[in-house]
């Protein structure tokens, strides 16, 4: 059975012309649907029961829709507890932020910021935690304001032993250290300053987001 990606106007009425088989019998069909998706590299299996799909009464060929694409986006940001494009929107609203200023305490292409607030494009999982971590933490976002005040600050980590970090020396914890700063680097972001590897994982020049419109071994179980 095979399961094509077609253009539907919400005017069009059924029956369908089948492009498989080309007769005029593709209807509205409740099925449990299946689908693999690919995301940062790994194949997730999405299973979305009793969900309505176009389907030729003749062949079984099944016609994937924008809605069907939703459906699945939708499931695989639930299974990765992945910020949904409202979700980000309002975000963004609540700290009065422009897409402008968000790409650029992100270091991404102010383009990228609009694909996740249109649903055009999902964020990789490591995005996704930069993401939560901007928007949940003040003092995530006061670090980042101090990063381009002081281009000093992270040119050599910090290790707080009284709280019980230790440096890869494998010193015990003794008590609070403050290295010396060294030269200052230049722009603003994540990768410029190693401090902020601290709440921020390094930044990528690849940050692997995924087109959601995509789909790698589509299954089908009715």
């Amino acid at each position: 059975m095979s399961a094509k990606k077609k253009p539907e106007p919400q005017s069009r009425p059924f029956p369908w012309l089948c492009s498989d088989c080309v007769t005029r019998t593709v209807v509205p069909t409740v099925i449990d649907f299946t689908a693999k998706v690919k995301h940062d590299a790994v194949i997730h299996e999405l299973h979305l029961p009793g969900i309505e799909v176009p389907r030729c009464q003749t062949c079984g060929d099944l016609a994937i829709t924008t809605a069907i694409d939703e459906r699945v986006n939708e499931a695989l940001r639930a299974k990765l507890h992945l910020l949904s494009p409202a979700q980000i929107r309002a975000n963004i609203e609540k700290l009065d932020l422009t897409q402008q200023e968000l790409a650029d305490w992100l270091d991404v292409a102010p383009e990228t910021v609009s694909r996740w607030m249109t649903g055009t494009l999902i964020q990789s999982s490591r995005m996704n935690k930069r993401l939560r971590m901007f928007f949940a933490f003040p003092t995530a976002r006061e670090m980042l304001r101090r990063l381009d005040e002081d281009p000093q600050l992270g040119i050599e980590a910090r290790v707080d032993r009284d709280r019980g970090e230790a440096d890869r020396t494998g010193d015990p914890p003794t008590s609070a250290v403050q290295s010396k700063p060294a030269n200052p680097v230049g722009q603003r972001g994540f990768a410029h300053a190693l401090a902020v590897e601290r709440i921020f994982p390094r930044v990528k020049s690849n940050y692997q987001d995924v087109d959601p419109r995509r789909y790698v071994t589509p299954v089908f179980s009715y």
